[in-house]
């Protein structure tokens, strides 16, 4: 028989609620995807405002939160097509709806763990005035829980209805609500809802999110201070890449005495060797050596390569719970790197081989963030964007002093403090630009850990460097190609 993972702790339980949690709403999802979207902008919007005005201590404000993403659980006993149906329902039919309070909280009942919720699922339809449903309670009879889900259960289907053609504006929404203080809602919360949707345009943030991110937060700003106190000794350049750079920098060395440098690592030689085979590089006989590769690739490029394939190192881990993680970030480096040596060729600027080295370690300070706090965190359960949202705020600083650790340039120092910049001068430096052009650039291939559409014509660093939207679509095409044909080989 399996070993039951029980929580040891606060924490640990939470994560096992919502593990839970996330399996009923998956049910609620499968029956109607709409109220899986409603639920949780109810749930949001009704933890968010008890936090916010100080309506239940930190436990309660969890609680209505589970409460908001189940409080529909029952609708999976509806026929779809009452569901579905767009006319007014019939009398038989809404006796169909008016079960779902009761039917959720059958559903519920056997999870002790989630009794707490059970009054509010089975209330969040009552009216103040007694004509609510399941039980016609009235005023303070109505669980204080039920009577918030109620109010912000009753908004979320006049502003975020199923049909947007019956949507309702927030403001045209909130007088509703106004109009039925006393009768249908609780008259006492009505100032601070309106306050609180007037604030928030009716969708407040993901509270699980925002109290995983806090939490979190002071654990990377302690992970940050022992940094910069010397605490914790960030990770060395490796040392293939080290004595190539030195080899670089004497006048009389050639390619003999660099490739000496790199067979010192019989696996860096072997996937330089496969790269230079690969079909950007390929030339008409094959390669089967690095003193043959290093002439094929040129100098620079074959330190690009090998400070690539030795830096991917950084990002393995033996914790499986962060390598998606790690892995996403060694992609979308090596997609930038690519990116902004493809941009500089476009461009005609000298030396793209910099380019590529600057679009390589440009995030280099949130895998040394993500590996510090793989250390210090034994959670088995885990939210990755709260651990996103925390590597990115945090690190450009811990990114700046590592490369000026590995000797790299002030140049490389100013990519990383400013490659995420919103707005930019004319006379902005031609790196900083071309990196945050890639880096927006791999967000709508599909390597970045913020993929989406970005409007390159509006881009101010695209502007800068007079380069076209179309252009820009071209480089990424051919960057797609390049990281088909190589990405697995480093």
């Amino acid at each position: 028989m399996a070993d039951i993972d029980i929580p040891k702790d606060k924490t640990e339980f939470r994560y096992f609620i919502l593990e839970v949690i996330g399996t009923l709403t998956a049910v609620i999802e499968e029956k109607e995807p709409f109220l899986k979207q409603h639920s949780e902008r109810v749930a949001n919007n009704s933890a968010n405002f008890c936090e916010e005005f100080k309506i239940f201590d930190e436990a309660g404000s969890e609680t209505i939160y589970y409460a908001g993403l189940l409080h529909d659980i029952g609708i999976i006993g509806v026929p779809a097509e009452i569901l579905q149906k767009v006319d007014l329902l019939t009398n038989e039919e809404m006796i169909w709806i008016k079960k779902h309070p009761v039917r959720g909280e059958k559903i519920l009942s056997n999870l002790n763990y989630l009794k707490d919720i059970l009054p509010m699922i089975r209330h969040h339809h009552e009216a103040i005035d007694g004509s609510g449903y399941p039980d016609g309670l009235k005023s303070n009879e109505i669980p204080l829980g039920g009577r918030i889900l109620c109010l912000f259960n009753h908004f979320d289907n006049l502003a975020f209805p199923r049909s947007s053609k019956q949507a309702m504006n927030i403001k045209d929404a909130l007088e509703a609500i106004k109009n039925n203080a006393g009768k249908l809602f609780d008259e006492s919360l009505i100032p601070d809802f309106i306050k609180f949707i007037e604030s928030n345009s009716g969708a407040s943030p993901d509270f699980m999110l925002k109290k995983e991110t806090t939490s979190m937060k002071q654990i990377f700003t302690a992970i940050f201070k022992n940094f910069m106190a010397g605490k914790i000794s960030p990770p060395v350049m490796p040392q293939v890449a080290r004595q190539m750079q030195r080899v670089m920098k004497q006048p009389a060395s050639g390619s003999d005495d660099l490739a000496k440098a790199i067979e010192i690592d019989p696996v860096i030689s072997l996937r330089l060797i496969s790269i230079a085979n690969s079909p950007i590089y390929r030339g008409v006989t094959e390669i089967r050596n690095v003193k043959s590769a290093i002439p094929r690739l040129g100098l620079k490029e074959t330190l690009n390569i090998v400070t690539a394939i030795a830096n991917k190192s950084l990002y393995e881990t033996d914790k499986v719970q962060y390598k998606i993680l790690m892995d996403k970030l060694w992609g979308h480096s090596l997609a930038s790197a690519f990116g902004a040596k493809l941009i500089a060729q476009n461009l005609k600027l000298e030396d793209p081989e910099t380019f590529f080295l600057m679009g390589l370690t440009h995030d280099i300070g949130k895998i040394l963030l993500l590996k510090a706090f793989t250390e210090v965190s034994n959670q088995k359960r885990l939210n990755m964007q709260a651990i996103q949202a925390n590597i990115q705020e945090a690190h450009k600083s811990l990114g700046s002093l590592l490369v000026k650790r590995w000797g790299f340039d002030n140049k490389f120092m100013d990519v990383i403090a400013h490659h995420e910049d919103t707005e930019f001068s004319e006379d902005a430096a031609q790196e900083i630009l071309v990196v945050h052009l890639a880096n927006m650039l791999t967000r709508t291939l599909g390597f970045s850990l913020f993929d989406g559409e970005v409007d390159f014509a509006e881009l101010r660093s695209a502007q800068i460097l007079k380069i076209t939207p179309e252009t820009i679509e071209s480089i990424g095409e051919e960057l797609k190609q390049i990281l088909q044909d190589v990405a697995h080989l480093f």
